[in-house]
């Protein structure tokens, strides 16, 4: 019965951790630089930047959809290998720095919550059978393969431009008003975030949290933004009028086909890449 008695506290203090934790990572050691350095493009010549954009795409969605049916082992593998990636990006161990602690929040935060009822269930009904750790393991698979999709989604984002996103979706016929959202989406969060940073420091210059402790850093950090949030949006959604009259302006979407100074290229990187996550899809679904 004292043992039944702890289950929900014992649960609640669980599900506190791996609530803290997380915004601890998130705001104290990545914090809003960290977010926008990986929401942003960067110039430079490795691999990544190298491929055709429509081909990261491509290999986006095979590997997000061959992750949710990935095992374990294979999609932890997976995981660490595109995070393992980012070495080759502009900034490199920076950016691996960033991907790792993005990854150990995402992970964290999801996997404690499953733990969280299931100590409490062991605590009110006695030792876990199979299912338990069946149920387990498909859990923290299902977070590694989140994790990893979140991360290569981030690769398009570091190392495309809008224009080249657009280029080359355009020529594979994609859907004009999906092609647009995806752009203003790339343009929108890095501003978005930039505007929230500024107002969140000058926040802090102002004497905000000027007498609390350093470990209550991070949760002065939210609060700021909460309160920059709606400023910063009205701020944003000001610039959709001038995104709108550029568009108007370069006659986006009046033909089925436009002309490029620099035309999409497609070599023997897209090639590989294809192959290498056609390979990983049908290696999902064989095992």
């Amino acid at each position: 019965m004292a043992v039944e008695g702890l289950a929900v506290p014992l649960g609640y203090v669980i599900f506190l951790l791996g609530a803290t934790v997380p915004i601890y990572i998130a705001f104290g050691l990545i914090g809003l630089t960290g977010f926008r350095e990986i929401t942003r493009f960067q110039s430079h010549s490795s691999f990544y930047y190298r491929l055709n954009p429509a081909t990261k795409i491509l290999a986006l969605f095979l590997i997000a959809f061959s992750m949710s049916s990935a095992g374990l082992w294979l999609g932890l593998a997976a995981t660490l290998l595109i995070l393992v990636s980012y070495f080759t990006l502009a900034d490199g161990p920076r950016k691996f720095a960033l991907g790792f602690l993005f990854t150990v929040a995402l992970v964290w935060a999801t996997i404690w919550g499953s733990l969280a009822d299931h100590i409490s269930f062991i605590l009110s009904n006695g030792p876990p059978g199979p299912f338990f750790y069946q149920e387990l393991t498909r859990a923290i698979a299902g977070d590694f393969a989140v994790s990893g999709v979140f991360l290569l989604a981030l690769i398009l984002v570091m190392t495309s431009t809008p224009s080249a996103v657009v280029r080359a979706l355009r020529k594979i016929r994609f859907p004009n008003p999906v092609t647009f959202s995806l752009v203003v989406g790339m343009k929108s969060v890095p501003s978005l975030l930039d505007t929230i940073n500024s107002t969140v420091k000058v926040q802090f210059m102002r004497g905000f949290g000027m007498r609390a402790s350093k470990a209550l850093w991070p949760l002065y950090t939210i609060a700021a933004i909460l309160l920059a949030l709606i400023p910063s949006l009205i701020l944003v959604l000001r610039g959709a009028r001038n995104t709108a009259i550029s568009t108007g302006t370069r006659a986006f979407g009046a033909y089925k086909t436009r002309t490029y100074v620099r035309e999409p290229t497609f070599g023997a990187a897209d090639a590989v890449t294809i192959v290498l996550a056609a390979g990983f899809f049908v290696a999902v679904f064989l095992t």
